[in-house]
């Protein structure tokens, strides 16, 4: 399923480059910035700007409060979440243990060729699907149940991952090498992540129900856009 070539469908995307940037919560203060293009006044938009502010000009402790208040708003985009977290930790906050295994997202890369699919899923409810190709399934719709327990039960094996793996210690993560697959986790303490040929980690017991369930996953959305 991950090698097949996808054909244009409603709600594919020319801009997969730039949704590959921030599948990971990992996006700098600037660039998270940029996302809100509209400049949308909204919260959690309206505190990742005061935030900004307040760091750009060496407040860094109000900042940190601020990126607090927004990692712990319940009911808001899983991505929100992951970065106001991410922000924190460059900031040198240390996550309390009881909250950093928390899983809020999963992404997994599968390699194509000399490239990677790239699907993602948080806690949310939403998720992305970036085809090699450029093509791109950006998913918002919380009410389509299958979907939903898929997202759920990709979840479920990724916080399998989440309790066993240690987390990331650098800012960004490198690309991953051709013919390899990465499987990650976002957690409020970092990401955690394996990587390594697909064969190899298909037949791992953990890693194996990762690949699994991502690619239930995928079927359904792919499937979904197609009709």
């Amino acid at each position: 399923m991950w090698n097949r070539k996808k054909a244009a469908a409603p709600g594919d995307s020319p801009g997969t480059r730039v949704l590959r940037q921030f599948v990971y919560g990992d996006a700098s203060v600037e660039q998270w910035r940029a996302v809100n293009q509209g400049g949308s006044q909204a919260e959690p938009w309206t505190s990742f700007e005061r935030a900004r502010q307040l760091l750009n000009s060496g407040q860094r402790q109000d900042a940190v409060r601020i990126w607090m208040q927004i990692a712990q708003t319940d009911g808001i985009e899983s991505r929100h979440t992951a970065q106001a977290w991410y922000f924190l930790r460059q900031a040198g906050y240390q996550v309390p243990a009881d909250r950093a295994r928390t899983v809020l997202g999963a992404v997994a890369e599968m390699p194509v060729a000399k490239e990677h699919d790239v699907l993602a899923a948080y806690t949310d409810g939403t998720a992305r699907y970036l085809n090699y190709s450029g093509a791109a399934i950006v998913w918002e719709d919380r009410s389509d149940t299958p979907i939903q327990r898929a997202i759920a039960g990709w979840l479920a094996a990724a916080e399998t991952i989440a309790s066993a793996v240690g987390t990331w210690d650098q800012p960004t993560l490198p690309p991953v090498p051709a013919g390899h697959a990465r499987l990650a986790v976002l957690t409020p303490g970092g990401l955690r992540f394996g990587q390594g040929p697909p064969g190899p980690l298909s037949q791992d017991h953990v890693a194996g129900a990762f690949i699994t369930a991502a690619t239930s996953l995928l079927q359904l959305l792919t499937s979904h856009a197609i009709r």
